[in-house]
Parts: C-alpha cells; sequence; structure tokens
C-alpha cells in the first residue's frame, strides 16, 4: 500500500525532455507527452454528491469510495476513487457483464473493511440470436481491504444450460491530489506513463512532479478461455486500460469465481500481490475481522435495552476504529471520508475528548501525535507560530512539492487551547501524571503561544488572522469562509476573536492551573488562574448583547461585536465562561425554534436574515457541536434538554445509511410532511466527531464526571429518555480501576447502581 515518504529520500530521476521512456527500480516505462499535456489539464473538480449514495470502505491509510454499486465512475464530479497518500490512485473501476452494469441487488459495507455487493443480470441478447434471460444470472462482489484491495467475486448461473459469459472491468488513473479532487486547479502535472501489461496485471502509473513514482497494479486470478487486457483512450484527465475475459458458467446453480487484487505503491515499493494470492480469500478477511475485534477489545462496552440504540452505539465504535490509523506515536484518527483523511488537529482533540469514556487510547496518541508535530518556527506560509498546534497535515504530490501549506499548516486559532484540555480531561479520567510530566514541555509551548501569539492586537482575546496566501481565511471550527458573516450578509474583516475560543482558552487556563498545583507549581498556577478569571469578565462584557440578550458570534477588527445569532456562544456552557444569571436565557435562546430544528442545534437560528439551512455552516445541523453544547447543558443540570438533543440524533440516526450519524445534514425544521433529515450532499460519512457525538451524548445524559486523581467517579443526576429502559456500562476505568455499572428507567425516573469493581474507586450518585 502507497505510503508517506520522507522527501529526502532519493527519487528516480526525470527524464529529460527528449527522452520517450523512463526507467523504475529496474522496468522501463514509456512516456505519453502529449498525453501528459491533455491530463495536465486538470480533472473534474467535485460538485456533487454521489447519484445513487456511496460505499466506503477503509483500513489505516488506504480507502475506496464507490457507488453503491461498487462502481468508480470517472469524470462523475463527487469524489470516487481508490486513496492513499492523498493520492487517487483508481478514478475509474467498472465492472460488466457483456458490455452491461448488471442489476443491483444490494450492498453493504457495515464491516467497514469489507464490501458485499449482490447483483443479477440484464437481457443477455447475442449475434447469433441466444439469450439469457434476465434474472438468472447471479453475481456478488466482496471486495475487503488492508493494504491492497481484494476482489472476490461469484457467479451462480441458474440456467438450465451453461453459458460462457464474458466480463470486463475497466479502470483508470488520475493520480489526482486530494486537494485538486475537492477542486484546487493545478499549472503542471509531472508525466503520465502508458499502461503496461504484464502477463494477468495491468500497471497503470505516474512520474509525479515531485519526483515520486505512483503505480497501480491490477492483477487477475481467473481460469479464463479468453483473456486480455488492453490500454484504454485517455479520458477524464486519466490513463486507463481494460481487462476482458470469458468464463464457461455451467448451469444448474453451479458457482464460479474469479478474484483480481489491487495495489497502490509509492517509489520503490514491491508488489505484495503473489503473497495475497497464497492467503485465501476467506482466510484474508477472517483476519482482517480479528483484527476490528481487537482494534475495539479494549475498549469499555455499552449495552442497552434498546436493540437499534445498540447498533447505533457499535456503528459509532466502529466507525472510530476505521477512522484510526496507527502511527509511531499511537492512534490517531482521520478527520473524515473522503476529504478528510488526513489528520486534523481540531478533529482529532474533540473525538478523542468525546470518546474518552469508551477508548482513551486515542487521547494519548493524539496528545502524543500534536505535541510531536507542535510549531517550533514562526512560517507565515503554514501559518505557523512557536507552540501552536497543527490544523491539518497531508503528504500528497502538493504537498510534497511545498505548493500547499499543510506540511502540516497550522491554521488553526482553538487546536492549541483545546490540545491543553483534551490533557486534562485524559488526567481526569486516567490519572496518569506522567503522561502530563512526558507532554509538559508541550503545555507550556502551548501556553506560551496563547500569550505572546494568539492575542493579536493585545486586548486580552485570543483572534486569528491569515498571514498564508493559501491559508484559511476563517479559522474557527466553521472554517468556511462566509461563517463569520453579520446579520446585513457582510463577512466580517480583521483579527477575529471567536465568541467559542474565549471559552477554550479560559477553560484551558482552569486546568491547567489545576494541573500546576498538581506538579507544585503554585506561581504558574496562580497566575493562570488570574488571567483566566480576567478573561471571563472581558468576555461577558465585550461579547454580550444587551439588546439581543444573547451572546454575540465575534468581535471584528474593529472590536465591532458580529451579532449574528449562532452555536458557537454556546460552547461557553461547558467550557464555565458563560455566569450563572444568563444561562437559563441562553438555554431558552438555544431551544427555542430559530436554533432549535427539531433534529438537533442549528449553527446559526432560522431567525437571522442570513439562514441558509443548505449552508456548510450557516443553518446546518452538526452532531459534534450538539454534543458538546449538551455537555455544557448537563453540567448546569439541563438534563431534560440533554435529553431533547439525545433523542433528536438518535431519531436523526435512524434516517441515515447503517444508522451513522454525518458530518453534517441540513437545517430544514421537523415540521410538517418533513419527517426526516434533509441530507447534506458532501457531507463526510464516516466522520470522527460525528462518531463520537453519541459517545458524549451518553456520557452527558448518565451525568459521568471522572476524578481519577480523587480516585472518584460522580454520577450527577442521571437520566435516560423512554425508548431507553436499561444502560450497562462494563469496563469502565478510572484510573487504575474498574467499573460496571447498570442505570434503569422506568416512569421517567433513572436510578444507577455499581454492578461490580476492580480497585478502590469510589462511586458517588448525586441527585
Amino acid at each position: 500500500m502507497a505510503q508517506a515518504e520522507d522527501p529526502k529520500q532519493a527519487r528516480p530521476p526525470e527524464a529529460p525532455p527528449e527522452s520517450t521512456t523512463i526507467e523504475v527500480g529496474g522496468e522501463i516505462y514509456t512516456i505519453d507527452r502529449e498525453l501528459s499535456a491533455v491530463l495536465a489539464s486538470g480533472i473534474p473538480a467535485v460538485l456533487t454528491s454521489c447519484r445513487h449514495g456511496r460505499e466506503v470502505i477503509k483500513q489505516e491509510n488506504l480507502f475506496l469510495v464507490s457507488d453503491i454499486d461498487g462502481n468508480v465512475y470517472p469524470g462523475c464530479g463527487c469524489g470516487m476513487g481508490l486513496y492513499a497518500a492523498d493520492t487517487r490512485f483508481l478514478s475509474g473501476w467498472i465492472f460488466q457483464l457483456e458490455d452491461k452494469v448488471p442489476s443491483l441487488l444490494s450492498s453493504s459495507s457495515e464491516r467497514t473493511y469489507l464490501s458485499q455487493i449482490e447483483f443479477m443480470n440484464q437481457v443477455l441478447k447475442y449475434p447469433d440470436g441466444r439469450m439469457i434471460p434476465q434474472e438468472t444470472v447471479y453475481i456478488s462482489s466482496d471486495r475487503a481491504i488492508e493494504d491492497v484491495v481484494r476482489d472476490r467475486v461469484k457467479i451462480v448461473n441458474y440456467n438450465p444450460f451453461s453459458a460462457e459469459l464474458t466480463f470486463s472491468l475497466e479502470f483508470r488513473a488520475d493520480y489526482a491530489d486530494m486537494f485538486e479532487v475537492r477542486g484546487m486547479h493545478r499549472q503542471h502535472h509531472g508525466l503520465f506513463l502508458q499502461p503496461k501489461i504484464e502477463g494477468h496485471t495491468l500497471i497503470l502509473a505516474y512520474m509525479g512532479e515531485d519526483k515520486t513514482f505512483r503505480q497501480t497494479r491490477i492483477t487477475f486470478d481467473v481460469a479464463a478461455s479468453a483473456f486480455q487486457i488492453e490500454p484504454l483512450a485517455p479520458e477524464h484527465a486519466s490513463v486507463g486500460g481494460i481487462v476482458r475475459f470469458t468464463l464457461p458458467c455451467p448451469g444448474h446453480g453451479a458457482e464460479t469465481v474469479f478474484a483480481y487484487t489491487v495495489e497502490t505503491l509509492i517509489a520503490g515499493e514491491g508488489s505484495l500481490a503473489a503473497d495475497k494470492r497464497e492467503e485465501s480469500f476467506e482466510r484474508f478477511v477472517e483476519r482482517l475481522d480479528v483484527a476490528s475485534k481487537r482494534k475495539v477489545s479494549g475498549c469499555t462496552r455499552l449495552i442497552t435495552s434498546n436493540a437499534i440504540y445498540n447498533l447505533i452505539l457499535s456503528r459509532s465504535e466502529r466507525d472510530i476504529a476505521a477512522l484510526s490509523t496507527m502511527y509511531p506515536t499511537g492512534p490517531y484518527l482521520a478527520a473524515g471520508i473522503p476529504w478528510y483523511t488526513a489528520p486534523f488537529g481540531r478533529d482529532g482533540i474533540l473525538t478523542a475528548f468525546q470518546s474518552l469514556m469508551l477508548r482513551p487510547d486515542l487521547a494519548y496518541g493524539t496528545l502524543r501525535y500534536l505535541a510531536a508535530h507542535q510549531a517550533r518556527e514562526d512560517e507565515s506560509f503554514r501559518d505557523a507560530e512557536p507552540g501552536k498546534i497543527l490544523h491539518e497535515l497531508r503528504v500528497g504530490e502538493l504537498a510534497r512539492l511545498g505548493q500547499i501549506p499543510q506540511t502540516p499548516y497550522y491554521g488553526s486559532v482553538d487546536s492549541t487551547p483545546l490540545f491543553l484540555i483534551l490533557l486534562s480531561e485524559t488526567y481526569r479520567w486516567t490519572g496518569d501524571l506522567d503522561l502530563v510530566r512526558e507532554l509538559w514541555d508541550a503545555v507550556e509551548a502551548a501556553l506560551m503561544w496563547i500569550e505572546v501569539y494568539g492575542d493579536l492586537d493585545g486586548d486580552g482575546f485570543v483572534e486569528y488572522e491569515r498571514r498564508s496566501p493559501l491559508g484559511l481565511v476563517v479559522q474557527g471550527w466553521k472554517d468556511s469562509v462566509n461563517s463569520v458573516i453579520r446579520p446585513d450578509a457582510t463577512l466580517a474583516t480583521g483579527p477575529i476573536a471567536l465568541a467559542e475560543v474565549q471559552g477554550y482558552v479560559y477553560d484551558a487556563k482552569k486546568r491547567i492551573a489545576q494541573l500546576c498545583y498538581t506538579l507544585d507549581l503554585r506561581i504558574l498556577g496562580d497566575r493562570l488562574n488570574r488571567e483566566a478569571d480576567e478573561l471571563k469578565e472581558a468576555f461577558n462584557h465585550a461579547f454580550w448583547s444587551e439588546e439581543d440578550g444573547f451572546y454575540v458570534l465575534a468581535l471584528d477588527g474593529d472590536k465591532k461585536q458580529v451579532r449574528t445569532p449562532t452555536s458557537n456562544p454556546c460552547h461557553g456552557l461547558w467550557s464555565g465562561l458563560i455566569p450563572e444569571e444568563r444561562i437559563p436565557g441562553m438555554v431558552q435562546f438555544m431551544m427555542g425554534k430559530g436554533m432549535y430544528s427539531g433534529w438537533g442545534i442549528r449553527t446559526l437560528s432560522a431567525d437571522s436574515p442570513v439562514y441558509n439551512p443548505m449552508s456548510y455552516h450557516n443553518g446546518t445541523v452538526w452532531p459534534h457541536d450538539n454534543s458538546l453544547i449538551a455537555l455544557g447543558l448537563a453540567q448546569h443540570g439541563y438534563k431534560q434538554e440533554v435529553l431533547v438533543l439525545l433523542d433528536s440524533l438518535y431519531q436523526a440516526s435512524l434516517h441515515f445509511p447503517y444508522y451513522r450519524l454525518p458530518e453534517l445534514f441540513c437545517g430544514f425544521p421537523k415540521e410538517g410532511d418533513l419527517d426526516r433529515p434533509v441530507p447534506y450532499p458532501v457531507a463526510c460519512s464516516p466522520q470522527a466527531w460525528a462518531a463520537g457525538t453519541i459517545f458524549l451524548l451518553l456520557q452527558s445524559a448518565l451525568g459521568i464526571v471522572p476524578d481519577a486523581a480523587g480516585n472518584a467517579l460522580r454520577i450527577v443526576q442521571p437520566q435516560l429518555p423512554t425508548w431507553l429502559e436499561e444502560v450497562r456500562i462494563d469496563g469502565l476505568r478510572i484510573g487504575q480501576s474498574k467499573l460496571d455499572l447498570q442505570f434503569m428507567q422506568y416512569s421517567g425516573i433513572t436510578t444507577a447502581r455499581v454492578l461490580s469493581k476492580e480497585g478502590r474507586v469510589k462511586v458517588l450518585i448525586e441527585g
């Protein structure tokens, strides 16, 4: 499988302009310069969602996005393809029987590393008058993904006669960088090489501008009476080949099988196809099953009385496992498939935060990875300053060429305080002071960034302003260009201080102050507490709109309020920035018709003139946003509102494939005939913090508050919705202790009890 490679390692030399061939690893490839010139015109940008829906399978750094029929349609404009290392190694992959796509019966990628697709034949008519009726030939395609993709195809002929059936598979590769797939236009490309055929193997290859050789190898294992591979004419800015073969298929329900393997290779990586073929497909899938179970074996076990809710919990747990990639520092989650299959600071932090009840190892891996990549230099092209936590890291061709700043890119104003919050929360769950000491240099650097670089104008608030010409204009979690918008539809400019970011900074300083006292760093702890208190006072003066009776979205560069009603200030509930006397009004605002759609709290109120229920950040519903708001509601005793959000997102999940909450969905109200959430066309799914949502919502409803350092677990006002009579939590870890808990709900009253425990943890049930 293609992996990111050190740019400093030696590269195969680029062919001189007059050359027609290039040698890589002892093999000769033919350059088609005319073809390369055509392909350099670019690829279709992503504009639409997949027309029929999509199937996604992923393992580590390799993932496949296809239509629900398993095909990857080139030029579809929705980002289908086989990807590794931020590169699309296949942009076309079409399976046909007698030059027709078979009729789809069913499709599933329930197991995130295996897609299972079933077809039947259309009517097949032959020139000699023969005909095979429709619905008489059954075909199944099982695709399993690890460091290669293996596809096993079974054909069952139910006719009372044998048939010679011709199958074809068309493959295309554009080797597009993920940023091209998302719409970025390039002026130049590398060298596209003519397809190469070696026996039953089709090789598509590309020598990048970064002097890195990339290839896709498709190797067939088929006993065919006729087998041929032919190159395809360049279309859709891609090189390609078509594989055709004829199989004798006995009738009366007899089964015929063929298989093939798809590899993505970079530079000097050797082919694994022969080794993989020695392992049976059944054994291959069995090994993936075992590995998948191992990934979740250490997780806290959540079992409820609601079978569908159990499926939602299991789905989210497996999605988190699928999105996890192992690095030397431990596991780190890709933010979402397909567009954000890479390390993102904010996304990784918040998902690890949401999932601490489930699996604290994610937090360890996340913290260590981010500390290892913490900025050490001031570099405007990457919006980097010393101590800042990364926003995004990419390893594709454009990153290696330095044409994009994501190497890594640091244009995220909130990742740094959120890093501190995650470390503190991890300590509250684990009591691991060694981890705190291990990362203390990163803590001090992050605090320095907040003080020296975060406050751009010395007013006590942390702001952002883009320095990189290719960086993000908006650098909060709502990072679309129009998200900091005024009610008159003008965009705020200048150094922007976002409401939620001030809450994160306040919370981070309060939390790190407590760690300082634990480490006997009282002077620093006192200073951080004092600064946090000053920030809270300043925030409640500058961000409160007396006229609106609510907190504003942001302050612009002139310190004028951006008075658009949004969900941003609602994060102040869980950060502790909002004084008690203003919380009832905030709750009323959040749960009113403007903000609450019936499916969740919107990002921007429907009462605002700039509301758009289909806008990425200006009126949609984001599950993770709701989970953080629910945590704040729970902390202040608003448990009925927590249950409303838990129920809303539970009901919403029932309308999405596999009960999987997407990255976001449209903000149309739940009323009248609109009895389902409206999907957002190009939302990532699976997506990390959407998968983490269900766990934080449940934790908030149950009132689980860890205190590993105090060897205690508090359960504060546990509440369950009416459709959930029982929740069991087995193996919940608090420090060195483990607990089995049971929550029972009857007639609106929820009780909690300890079933068993290992260790000396004290359980305090309050209310």
